[in-house]
């Protein structure tokens, strides 16, 4: 039995990577109804974070801080959806690389 660490040397299985795309269409589906609803100011965030996470260092391609911020501003009283629909829009990025590539490439200075 293998450490929890160990990983698969071929990467992740087929139904992993449906799962990665099934996100990436709900969370770009839903990111384009906050637009819509909301104005052009919050698709502009949702594309700047679907877009910039793709020209960055992959250590940004991480789905844990994007579904915090989802998770937190769901709970929270703020009212800018701006910050919703950016975060869908990183989480879409997110899900798109892992559905295409599978998990994230290591950072070369990390090791």
């Amino acid at each position: 039995m293998g450490k929890l660490t160990d990983r698969r040397p071929d990467g992740p299985g087929p139904a992993s990577r449906l799962g990665w795309a099934v996100l990436a269409l709900f969370s770009a589906a839903f990111a384009v109804f906050e637009a819509a609803v909301h104005g052009w100011w919050t698709g502009l965030a949702g594309a700047a974070l679907l877009i910039g996470p793709l020209l960055v260092h992959p250590a940004a391609h991480r789905a844990l801080p994007p579904v915090v911020v989802l998770v937190a501003y769901s709970l929270s009283p703020l009212d800018q959806p701006w910050i919703f629909t950016a975060a869908l829009g990183l989480l879409t990025a997110v899900a798109v690389r892992r559905a295409s590539a599978g998990r994230p490439r290591r950072c070369s200075t990390t090791g």
